[in-house]
C-alpha cells in the first residue's frame, strides 16, 4: 500500500516537475526513469507554471448502423474504430524575467546591442522545433516511494497563446500546447 502526505492522498501542486528540453537531448529507455531522462539535461520550468493538464491519446469510436437486426429486436449495429489521436500537455506559464520554453521554438533568434535577444517565428531555420517534456509527481518522502510521471517526445508546440494579465492586481502569464503523435506519449509509474 503506498503512503501519503495528505489526508485526501492525492497529489498536490507542490509534488509536481514540469522539464522541457529540445527533443535532440533527450533518450528515453528502458534503463531509466523518464523524470531521469531530464536530470541534466532538461530545463525544470516548474517555477514559472501555474497549470497543467496531460491528455493522453484518445480513441473513438463511431456507431455505423447495419442492415437487418440481431435476435433482440436491435438493428445491427457495429463501432467503428476511429485512428488514435495526439497526446497534448497544456500548461499556462507565469511570465518572468527570462525565457522559458521561448529558446524550444523554431525560429531566428537576433542579438540585439544592449543584450537582448530578439525572437522570430515561422522560420524553420535555427532547430529542429521539436521538444520533450515531461510532468512528474514525486512523493517527498524519504524513500521516494511514490512516482508517476507522462512525457512526450518528438513533439511540437503547436500553441504559444496570447500573453495576458487578468486585473491590474495580477501577473503576467501564457498558455502553451505541446502536441506529439500517440507512439511518442509515455506514461510511467514508479512500482
Amino acid at each position: 500500500m503506498a503512503t501519503t502526505r495528505n489526508p485526501a492522498g492525492t497529489w498536490v501542486a507542490r509534488d509536481g516537475t514540469l522539464y522541457m528540453e529540445d527533443a535532440t537531448n533527450i533518450v528515453f529507455s528502458g534503463t531509466v526513469a523518464l523524470s531521469g531522462a531530464f536530470a541534466h539535461h532538461g530545463h525544470d520550468v516548474s517555477k514559472a507554471v501555474k497549470n497543467i493538464t496531460v491528455t493522453p491519446p484518445e480513441t473513438s469510436y463511431e456507431k455505423l448502423d447495419l442492415v437487418g437486426k440481431d435476435s433482440n429486436a436491435f438493428q445491427d449495429q457495429i463501432l467503428d474504430e476511429k485512428p488514435v489521436g495526439n497526446a497534448q500537455i497544456q500548461v499556462t506559464l507565469i511570465l518572468g524575467e527570462d525565457e522559458t520554453v521561448e529558446d524550444m521554438l523554431s525560429g531566428v533568434n537576433t542579438a540585439v546591442t544592449g543584450g537582448f535577444t530578439r525572437r522570430q517565428y515561422g522560420q524553420d531555420e535555427t532547430s529542429t522545433g521539436t521538444v520533450a517534456a515531461c510532468v512528474t509527481l514525486d512523493s517527498t518522502d524519504a524513500a521516494q516511494t511514490n512516482e508517476v510521471s507522462f512525457a512526450v517526445d518528438n513533439a511540437k508546440i503547436s500553441k504559444l497563446g496570447d500573453a495576458r494579465i487578468s486585473d491590474t492586481g495580477s501577473h503576467w502569464e501564457q498558455d502553451i500546447t505541446v502536441v506529439c503523435l500517440p507512439k511518442d506519449f509515455y506514461y510511467e509509474f514508479k512500482d
